[in-house]
């Protein structure tokens, strides 16, 4: 697997490890270690040409100014594995800079996952996923659902991670999203 995705600012990505950490702890729950840092994603795809792609990310990442994202609360997607994360806020930014990553890297991509389309994305902050079971769902929620979460984001990069059999994964470029004269 293949993705573009944002990872979060300092401040950020610190309180979302120790929402990894709390939940690890509390409740086992550690798969999410398994991705490359506290992110969000903007596209996925099963296989992606990164020779062809990595010059378009580049490029977006160099039309686009930084912006902040607001998430606060909690979301589960529901199903045989769910996700526990943190909701953002679309923005119209956010809205302009996903549909022009959708529309430039969707065919360089093989399998693009369709609910990272623009008619689908529910952009999100994941904090637990793949080892969410009907027994510690609950103590993840729990464990975090009675304080309040809010973070505001400072989206200034792009990156292109791969995924290997959903054990790992690779950071294998990052574009940074500098203001107009930096």
């Amino acid at each position: 697997m293949y993705a573009v995705i944002s990872k979060l600012d300092p401040k950020s990505a610190d309180t979302v490890s120790q929402i990894w950490q709390r939940l690890c702890v509390a409740c086992g729950v550690k798969e999410i270690y398994n991705l490359p840092t506290p992110h969000f994603t903007w596209f996925l795809a099963e296989d992606i040409d990164i020779e062809k792609a990595a010059p378009m990310v580049e490029q977006i990442a160099l039309d686009a100014e930084p912006f902040t994202l607001h998430t606060f609360g909690l979301g589960i997607f529901s199903g045989d594995k769910p996700v526990l994360y943190l909701p953002i806020v679309k923005t119209v930014e956010m809205i302009e800079l996903h549909q022009a990553i959708w529309n430039r890297i969707q065919a360089y991509g093989e399998d693009a996952k369709l609910y990272y389309s623009p008619a689908l994305w529910v952009p999100h902050i994941t904090l637990a996923l793949k080892d969410l079971t009907k027994e510690n769902l609950a103590c993840a929620v729990n464990t975090i659902a009675f304080e309040p979460i809010e973070l505001f984001v400072k989206v200034d990069n792009l990156a292109l991670v791969a995924y290997e059999n959903d054990q790992t994964s690779e950071m294998l470029k990052i574009f940074h999203i500098r203001s107009q004269g930096e």
